[in-house]
């Protein structure tokens, strides 16, 4: 018996046909040209900060909940080294003051970020008023320079979060005002300001007011890019007081 050795060929043959009719008629389901699609996929990701915590020396004997402020600081506290933090007027003010009716979380931005990491944030305030006795509805968010952009973005971002806002001498984005309209802002910038012009802060608070938003503003015509005094922060410390998520007063 003689065999077909041409037999094996011809399979190969036919398979390859087979494969390139298949292939063809998949390419022919792909649409070609610019279309829109939408990718969705659940992800995780570990995130580092160091972070400075203040608790009054009352706390823990009076009963809470208690208040907090969430404080950004500008951008030369950047890094590793929380010492840096320490000099911004906030944390400088709690260095000696046990009686300061709030807590405090001032958090350290990362080198080379400023402040648009919004879940990491939105992730160690979780933490915090988890692990502490915080009233949710009494959550204040405060920043300078860019931390005051932080402030504003972190606003935006996170618009049920927070009770009131007081950005200082930060740049803004006046396409955010519809979103921020219903929490209670606190501006402040310095009308010499060489570094983020006063017309930021001024800008926002237009964009706020033609939303009905509950805004008050400070421009010191003397001020340049530094932050306001501790009497000036004392006033804004008062009037966080005054808010609440679950009601609005004074403006």
């Amino acid at each position: 018996m003689v065999k077909d050795k041409s037999a094996p060929v011809m399979v190969t043959r036919y398979m390859l046909v087979a494969m390139i009719a298949l292939g063809s008629c998949l390419a022919q389901t792909a649409e070609t040209g610019q279309r829109v699609y939408t990718f969705e996929k659940e992800i995780q990701r570990r995130v580092r900060m160091q972070y400075l915590l203040y608790l009054p020396a009352a706390y823990g004997s009076l009963d809470g909940p208690w208040p907090l402020i969430l404080y950004l600081h500008g951008g030369m506290g950047r890094g590793d080294d929380i010492e840096r933090v320490m000099w911004y007027p906030v944390p400088k003010m709690l260095i000696e003051n046990d009686t300061f009716p709030f807590i405090v979380v001032t958090p350290q931005c990362p080198a080379g970020e400023m402040w648009t990491d919004t879940e990491a944030l939105i992730a160690l305030l979780d933490e915090i008023v988890s692990e502490y006795s915080v009233d949710p509805n009494r959550v204040y968010l405060m920043g300078y320079s860019m931390g005051a952009h932080g402030a504003w973005y972190l606003a935006y971002k996170h618009p049920d979060r927070f009770a009131a806002v007081a950005p200082m001498s930060g740049m803004t984005n006046v396409w955010w005002a519809s979103r921020i309209k219903d929490i209670p802002v606190s501006a402040f910038h310095g009308a010499q300001d060489t570094l983020v012009p006063v017309s930021e802060t001024q800008d926002m608070v237009k964009a706020l007011e033609r939303e009905g938003g509950n805004v008050r503003v400070r421009i010191d015509p003397e001020r340049g890019h530094c932050p306001p005094s501790q009497k000036e922060h004392e006033e804004v410390f008062e009037w966080f007081l005054e808010q609440s998520r679950t009601r609005s007063t004074s403006r």
